[in-house]
C-alpha cells in the first residue's frame, strides 16, 4: 500500500443502497450504548431506560400478536428488551430467546430474572459489534417496534438492515409496529432524523432493497425474505 496515497484512496466513500431524503448519510463514528446517553439529562420521560415500565402501546400489541404465536422451539431476538416482558411470554416455549439494548439497567435487570434459555446483550443494534455477535441464519423471529426511531446516520441503518437480513432464517420474519416506526429520538442531543419516522411507503422501499417484502395486519408490519412469499 503507498503509504502517501490520499486516504480516498484507501477507504471508499460509503454509497447509500437507497434514498428517501436522508441528509446525515455518515455520522463519522462508530455508535456504541453511550451514543444517545446524554439524551437522558433532557428527557422527562424514559428515554433509553424501560426496565420498570409497563411495555409501551406498541411492544403490548406485539405482545399479544406473540402470546398466540407459534413459536415453540423458535428462536427469537427481541431488538429493545424493556422490562424483559417478550422474554417472560416466551420462557419455556420459544427455544432460545437473545436480546439487545443499550440500557445498563435494562440489561442487568433481564440476566437478573434468571430466565431458562434468555440472554441478555448490552449493544447498539447499529454497532459493528452487533452486526458480529450472532451467527449467520440464527432467528425465526426478530422483535424492533423502533426499526429506525434511533438511527444516527443511513450509512448506520444500512449496516442494522444488513444485519438483519443476515440473521434471519430462509423461513424468518422481522415484527415491527406503526407506532414504533413513528417515533424518533428529539430532545436536543443527537437527534435523529425526521426522515427516520417511517411510514409503510418508506418501510417497503427500504426492504425492498434487502430482499425483503412487508405484509401489514393491522398495526403490525412483518418483514419476510421476497422469495419466500
Amino acid at each position: 500500500m503507498n503509504e502517501s496515497a490520499p486516504l480516498s484512496q484507501h477507504t471508499p466513500l460509503f454509497q447509500p443502497r437507497f434514498d428517501i431524503g436522508a441528509q446525515r448519510i455518515d455520522c463519522g463514528r462508530e455508535p456504541d450504548v453511550a451514543t444517545h446517553a446524554a439524551a437522558d439529562d433532557f428527557a422527562s420521560w424514559p428515554l433509553l431506560d424501560y426496565s420498570d415500565c409497563e411495555p409501551t402501546e406498541d411492544q403490548a400489541a406485539i405482545n399479544r400478536w406473540l402470546a398466540e404465536a407459534a413459536l415453540e422451539g423458535r428462536d427469537v431476538l427481541h431488538v429493545g428488551t424493556g422490562n424483559s416482558s417478550v422474554a417472560r411470554l416466551l420462557a419455556g416455549k420459544a427455544r432460545r430467546i437473545e436480546s439487545v439494548t443499550v440500557a445498563h439497567n435494562e440489561w442487568r435487570h433481564g440476566r437478573e430474572l434468571g430466565l431458562a434459555d434468555y440472554s441478555v446483550h448490552l449493544l447498539n443494534k447499529h454497532s459493528l459489534a452487533f452486526a458480529e455477535r450472532f451467527e449467520a441464519g440464527a432467528f425465526d423471529c426478530i422483535l424492533d417496534n423502533n426499526l429506525a426511531s434511533f438511527a444516527c446516520c443511513q450509512r448506520h441503518l444500512e449496516r442494522y438492515f444488513e444485519t438483519l437480513v443476515r440473521l434471519l432464517k430462509p423461513d424468518g420474519f422481522v415484527l415491527t409496529h406503526w407506532l414504533g416506526m413513528q417515533w424518533t429520538l428529539d430532545v436536543g442531543v443527537d437527534d435523529v432524523e425526521p426522515v427516520w419516522r417511517l411510514d409503510a411507503g418508506k418501510l417497503r422501499a427500504i426492504a425492498s432493497v434487502y430482499g425483503l417484502s412487508v405484509q401489514r395486519e393491522d398495526e403490525l408490519f412483518f418483514l419476510r425474505r421476497a422469495d419466500r412469499n
